[in-house]
């Protein structure tokens, strides 16, 4: 199990152990592609020609721009870590051996404090495999040597060592190790799980996109079979979107959110999701909500693209700019309603779409809030890749309030305006909606202040007994006004 302490007799002189999967619990390779592509978003561009010039000549690259990466904070493997740090302590000479660049493996090593050397890839050969195996014996001479590793390329490697430690996650892969090297000890570490890569997609996350069904609930079209079918179809479409801006969002604030004290829980920012399969997941996701967007109609493809280049231009830039980030944020949610219109046909209220942004922009608002009281309470003054400081707590608890009771007041104007009339027998009775509002925005935000509110104010309302109380009669008004 991680971190059991594992016997070896004897002992060798000298234990090398592979950094990229094994000690760390993530890849140097993907991290500073991913640091350098945040900073220098055309730096993708180049890439192709890089990797056409080898291997090696990439890492170079990426290394050299990479240099101020958060070592620190970088995942580890605790087991690996403590069997390494066991076998200095009993005068083990240990060594880093790994093929990503020896730039990026010495902050490993000197954040360890255990390690005597750094094998690894440095402008020549790709240091893995034959290649790893041929530079440790280099290194060591005749002495005997342990490796430790945790993949098929490092079969190569534990077929020249003198004994074999496997850091693996399949049970699979274990047994083929230990089948082709009898005595070959073993080091668990967490599995990658279906469980892992739905809290990676945030599937629960997928309710805010009930929003889609506003136009069609709010129009009194719930029996209208065909703009029922286009806004189920639009909502799995915009699910999949959002999985996939929310992977995209994890791996360009890796640093942040290994900074945060909940975020850092998350599976890419933890080292549980590799990087390469959320990399490849997120283009995937997007293929996949586009193709099912393109069954619905082109006005919703065209509404879709708008919020995946402004959630893509909020994950590389505009996250960290104050006030652009919650205004953003607010029409990102309003987007959802104008998603649901144009996928059922359905016409959008001026006043739906008033009401929406205001009650958002005082959503996001909380969201900041309860950052900042966080930071507040942690005695700090920054915050993790957002444009605010501590300074700003009153700020936004201003912005926030005064657009909650603008979002009644657009409530109650709209119960006041011709429009209604068209929907509703009755429509004086929904003035009874405007205290119930009142209420639940004033509520929200004095539990933000008491700090009870999650940073995601809409999860929060979500696992809320009193949200749905509320709901519940907002429902029985809004029916007796019809009927």
């Amino acid at each position: 199990m991680q971190g059991e302490t594992l016997q070896r007799e004897p002992k060798t002189p000298v234990i090398c152990a592979d950094v990229d999967g094994t000690i760390l619990a993530t890849d140097l390779l993907y991290e500073s592609l991913l640091f350098v592509v945040k900073r220098e978003p055309l730096t993708l561009l180049a890439l192709p020609f890089w990797l056409m010039r080898g291997r090696p000549f990439l890492k170079e690259m990426l290394a050299r721009r990479a240099q101020s990466l958060a070592f620190d904070l970088l995942p580890l493997h605790d087991g690996v870590v403590d069997y390494l740090r066991q076998s200095a302590s009993e005068g083990q000479r240990v060594l880093l051996a790994s093929a990503s660049h020896r730039s990026l493996v010495e902050p490993i090593a000197k954040r360890l404090g255990f390690v005597s050397g750094v094998i690894a890839t440095d402008g020549g050969a790709n240091c893995k495999g034959s290649a790893k195996a041929q530079a440790i014996r280099q290194q060591v001479g005749d002495t005997a040597w342990e490796y430790v590793g945790d993949s098929s390329a490092d079969m190569d490697v534990w077929r020249e060592a003198t004994s074999v430690v496997c850091v693996a996650s399949r049970d699979g892969f274990a047994r083929r190790v230990e089948a082709a090297y009898p005595g070959a000890k073993v080091i668990s570490k967490p599995r990658f799980s279906a469980a892992v890569l739905l809290k990676a997609l945030r599937v629960h996350q997928w309710l805010k996109n009930l929003l889609l069904f506003a136009p069609i609930i709010l129009a009194h079209q719930w029996l209208n079979m065909h703009a029922l079918r286009a806004t189920v179809l639009a909502a799995i479409s915009f699910s999949l979107c959002a999985s996939g801006v929310y992977l995209m969002n994890d791996l360009l604030d890796l640093e942040a959110d290994r900074k945060h004290p909940r975020k850092r829980r998350r599976p890419c920012a933890a080292g549980r999701m590799p990087l390469d399969v959320a990399m490849a997941l997120t283009p995937a996701l997007f293929l996949l909500a586009f193709g099912l967007a393109f069954t619905v109609n082109l006005g919703f493809v065209s509404v879709l693209a708008i919020y995946l280049l402004l959630t893509s231009a909020y994950s590389f830039r505009l996250k960290a700019v104050a006030l652009i980030d919650i205004i953003l944020l607010a029409i990102l949610y309003t987007i959802r309603i104008v998603a649901g219109g144009i996928a059922s046909n359905i016409p959008l209220s001026q006043w739906l779409l008033g009401l929406s942004m205001f009650l958002f922009l005082s959503l996001a608002c909380v969201k900041r809030f309860s950052e900042l009281l966080v930071l507040q309470q942690r005695n700090e003054s920054k915050t993790w890749g957002r444009g605010y400081s501590v300074g700003d707590l009153e700020q936004v608890s201003a912005f926030g309030s005064s657009s909650a009771y603008i979002s009644v007041l657009v409530l109650a104007l709209y119960v006041s305006s011709r429009e209604i009339s068209a929907l509703y027998k009755t429509p004086e009775v929904v003035y009874l909606a405007c205290p119930l509002l009142l209420y639940w925005v004033s509520r929200i935000w004095l539990l933000a202040r008491r700090g009870l509110v999650h940073d995601d104010p809409l999860v929060f309302a979500l696992r809320d007994k009193v949200t749905y109380v509320v709901a519940a009669i907002g429902f029985v008004i809004f029916f007796a006004a019809k009927w």
